[in-house]
């Protein structure tokens, strides 16, 4: 190779196109209510809090009163913060130039930050995924797998009794090729999500690196864990410019 004589050219950095199918493409995304304690926190009252019942007919003889559920749980979750940043030390970039660089980091890294602190806990975040009191629907646990159809299958089927409406399933990003070749997920037409054969969406995280069971512990070797929720929301504030973040 022949030496070089002059210095690199300063050219545009390629463009980073962010990863399909995550989190975000299956959440709901509500505009930040305009009472600013939602950043303490949220909760609300699910509309599915109970299930639906049947009985015979009245006509015949009395029958006893219908069985009502006791109120209403409250679902709650905690806030916590997603930041991206940089030390500049680049002369003659200006400070709309240095902002627009912090803001392009936060956009291309927040739902893979959001996915590993919904899955893991991390900074305290609540709900998670990998949870001591979720339904471990696998019968050997942690210390064996299941034919991902049958796990899906599972799922699908503990979704449809428990929750009744359209739940998520929620993925690592490796797991899609193998549930794919057995012709179990697909793109929707447009290509904004990912199903099942079902119908349920279906969140590919690339944040799931963490791939932990509802005991913390990793997946074993060749597996991997799915875990199955109704929709999630995700309530975002607007990234304010705070001193110190440029120069």
């Amino acid at each position: 190779m022949a030496s070089r004589t002059c210095p690199p050219l300063y050219v545009a950095a390629p463009p980073v196109t962010p990863y399909t199918f995550g989190l975000f493409s299956v959440a709901a995304m509500p505009a930040p209510p305009v009472d600013e304690h939602w950043a303490c926190g949220v909760q609300y009252e699910p509309y599915l809090c109970g299930s639906a019942k049947v009985e015979g007919d009245r006509c015949a003889e009395p029958q006893p009163d219908k069985a009502a559920e006791e109120g209403v749980p409250l679902v709650e979750g905690t806030p916590f913060t997603v930041f991206a940043g940089f030390n500049c030390h680049l002369p003659g970039r200006s400070r709309e130039d240095v902002m627009d660089r912090a803001r392009q980091a936060l956009a291309l890294g927040e739902q893979r930050a959001v996915e590993d602190a919904y899955w893991t806990g991390a900074a305290g975040s609540e709900p998670r995924l990998a949870d001591p009191s979720a339904v471990v629907l696998n019968p050997a646990g942690s210390t064996g797998g299941m034919h991902p159809v049958s796990g899906l299958g599972d799922l699908e089927a503990y979704l449809a009794e428990h929750y009744g409406g359209t739940g998520v399933i929620h993925a690592p990003r490796g797991v899609i090729p193998a549930l794919a070749a057995y012709q179990q997920v697909s793109p929707e037409r447009g290509g904004a999500r990912l199903l099942t054969t079902l119908g349920t969406p279906v969140a590919a995280g690339g944040g799931y690196i963490a791939n932990t069971g509802p005991d913390g512990a990793p997946a074993l070797d060749g597996t991997a864990w799915l875990y199955a929720t109704g929709v999630p929301s995700v309530v975002r504030s607007r990234a304010p410019p705070r001193s110190g973040e440029t120069c």
